[in-house]
């Protein structure tokens, strides 16, 4: 009886599914493997120029990028930091954090919000921080190929150093202080070329005011990877911006250019 009573289980035993989990009997065990588990990844660059000649000077830049999310929810952290030395005193000094949430960001169209800080010693922002909230389209997204666009709406609040306008009338409009509901533009991108022997980052956004679209800034950070090991890269990396208010004595148009390394992981 023993035994009829284990063949019929035997051969009528029907394993149990769960959406997005398997199970795998092991020795008389049971263990449940996620499908769609949390995954954290991600790269952290050290790049730099150092000029001599006619003008003497010395950059350092830091540049991180993690993602951590499944199919349904990614949350991405940029970090970027800059510091740049002439003889005898510091004329650059840049910090700014973006955090990008993401929802069902595997569909041709999904919404996502965004945050971000910054700091500036050389533009003279005591602080500027801004909130997002956009519809992504998934232009490309095959392989190691991918291309997205948002657009949306940013509320910016920016905060000047005190004496940032000195000689110029702006002060008085401003109070070295502004507000500015934004329309929000963002271009997102990686591409591998010749057989993932080089690989092109950029993440291009776009702001101009609502209220005056001759108020406006826009940020291109961008990545140029030559793989070492499957953990190292070469790296060049670009940062350019352009922002229609600045303080006085300040360019408008900001270039920087530095190489190092990447890690992965």
């Amino acid at each position: 009886m023993k035994l009829t009573a284990i063949i019929l289980i035997t051969l009528f035993y029907k394993e149990p599914t769960v959406y997005g989990q398997s199970y795998i009997g092991k020795a008389g065990t049971l263990t449940i493997v996620n499908k769609d588990s949390f995954k954290l990844r991600g790269n952290i660059s050290v790049t730099g120029l150092i000029q001599t000649g006619n003008e003497n000077r010395t950059v350092v830049s830091l540049l991180s990028l993690i993602s951590l999310g499944n199919s349904q929810y990614q949350v991405e952290p940029l970090t970027s930091i800059a510091y740049s030395t002439k003889p005898g005193r510091q004329v650059e000094g840049e910090y700014l954090e973006n955090i990008v949430v993401r929802y069902q960001q595997k569909k041709l169209f999904y919404p996502a919000a965004g945050f971000s800080f910054e700091k500036s010693l050389l533009r003279k922002i005591d602080y500027r921080w801004s909130s997002a909230i956009l519809i992504i389209f998934n232009l490309l997204q095959k392989d190691d190929q991918l291309i997205k666009a948002g657009i949306g709406y940013n509320h910016d609040f920016t905060r000047f150093v005190s004496g940032a306008f000195n000689g110029s009338t702006i002060a008085n409009k401003i109070g070295y202080r502004q507000n500015s509901d934004q329309l929000y533009l963002r271009l997102k991108g990686k591409n591998n070329f010749f057989k993932n022997n080089f690989i092109l980052s950029y993440d291009f956004y776009y702001q101009p005011s609502f209220s005056n679209f001759n108020d406006y800034r826009w940020t291109l950070i961008s990545n140029l990877d030559i793989p070492v090991t499957k953990l190292v890269d070469l790296r060049a990396n670009l940062l350019s911006s352009y922002d229609s208010l600045v303080a006085t004595s300040i360019a408008k148009y900001n270039f920087r250019l530095t190489y190092g390394i990447s890690i992965k992981f």
